[in-house]
């Protein structure tokens, strides 16, 4: 390996510690201190990597953006609209440990943005990017035929998020063996609106 590797390397258990701190306590649980506790190294080569606990905090930021990134990009944009939002819109629902612990995370930072101006610009980028995202496919879904008539794709896709945000922290507080069936009806009611021709395909194909 590299010495620009190992150095990416270590950056990156560190910022591990700063998402595992997170995660147990919010962003309040960051420390320099702490996180070289938590990355079993010493408070110097923590002080080496990252100059601040803010850079520690911004960084941490941006690497679980570019983690939700690469896996959105990894669904695929090609098939139906409903289809592709929906795997969008798994990725962020807290099923599992880790989408859990990824989405406790996700909302720490978020709400820390709303008064920390280090976070808050790149925050509202960030948002920026899936509201288009969202809107771009609602855009395609609208020349096909597919999203419902009534709905704005640039409105809807501000309402989608919206929705699965409140529905991520709505989940969060139920037991984990319980999220999938709160959640799942809820993402299909709320898609069932943008796309009521998908719906009603759905009924005639099972015979109601």
């Amino acid at each position: 390996m590299t010495v620009g590797g190992r150095a990416a390397e270590r950056r990156a258990h560190l910022i591990g510690a700063v998402l595992d701190l997170i995660d147990g306590g919010g962003i309040p649980a960051v420390s320099m201190r702490a996180v070289a506790t938590a990355a079993g190294v010493s408070l110097a080569q923590v002080q080496y990597y990252f100059r601040s606990k803010e850079q520690l905090i911004v960084e941490a930021f941006r690497h679980i953006c570019r983690d939700v990134e690469e896996r959105a990009a990894a669904v695929g944009f090609d098939g139906p609209a409903r289809s592709v939002l929906r795997a969008l819109i798994d990725l962020w629902l807290p099923v599992d440990e880790r989408l859990s612990r990824d989405a406790r995370v996700w909302l720490a930072f978020s709400a820390e943005a709303t008064t920390r101006p280090s976070l808050m610009s790149f925050a509202a980028e960030v948002d920026e990017g899936l509201r288009e995202a969202f809107a771009q496919i609602l855009r395609r879904a609208s020349e096909s035929g597919e999203l419902n008539p009534a709905a704005d794709p640039v409105t809807a896709a501000a309402g989608l998020l919206a929705v699965i945000d409140g529905l991520v922290v709505q989940s969060l507080v139920l037991d984990e063996s319980e999220r999938a069936g709160f959640l799942g009806p809820r993402v299909e009611a709320h898609l069932d609106l943008l796309f009521p021709k998908a719906q009603r395909k759905a009924k005639r194909s099972k015979g109601t």
